[in-house]
């Protein structure tokens, strides 16, 4: 949960824009987070610990004549819908990013996607003139996909997570020149 450091202080930065605030925070931790589950505890500790301030003043600090009792109940109610947003946010921003890494002899590549199809059509585009895949099972939840292409090894590692699948592609070879 490397994202806490960048994610608390934009939630505490921006406690006081309701409902926005979880929207801010979810984009920072999906693009922080290279995985799914650590972007969404992330968001989560995150905008808790921001609602928790937020609720604080609002029940501690501040008073409102205008708004009497209510602004208690508001503060607690844009909490709430604060945390939600971040964490779907930041769910649906790391599910559909994909994190590339460029150097002169290799390329790496990370993305989630929800089925086979998506993955062979997604890479696609890289295994096009490559040979027929060497399929290597390393567990239950993880396969290991080597193929070798024109200049380049093209290696990928499916994981299998919950629902999904965790893509890494990494291609190894002369491709740069």
């Amino acid at each position: 949960m490397k994202s806490l450091k960048y994610s608390l202080p934009v939630a505490l930065a921006t406690w006081w824009i309701p409902i926005l605030d979880g929207v801010i925070v979810g984009f920072v931790t999906g693009f922080y987070e290279r995985r799914r589950d650590r972007a969404i505890s992330s968001a989560l500790i995150s905008s808790i610990a921001a609602s928790a301030l937020y609720v604080y003043i609002a029940f501690r600090v501040l008073t409102v004549p205008v708004l009497g009792n209510l602004l208690p109940v508001l503060s607690l109610i844009f909490s709430v819908v604060g945390i939600s947003i971040s964490v779907l946010v930041s769910q649906a921003v790391s599910s559909r990013t994909t994190f590339s890494v460029l150097s002169p002899d290799s390329a790496e590549m990370e993305f989630y996607a929800k089925s086979n199809e998506e993955i062979e059509k997604r890479l696609e585009v890289l295994g096009g003139n490559c040979g027929e895949p060497i399929y290597e099972v390393l567990s239950e939840d993880k396969v290991v996909v080597r193929r070798k292409c024109n200049g380049y090894d093209l290696i990928y590692e499916i994981l299998r997570e919950g629902k999904g699948f965790r893509v890494k592609v990494r291609m190894k070879g002369e491709f740069m020149a």
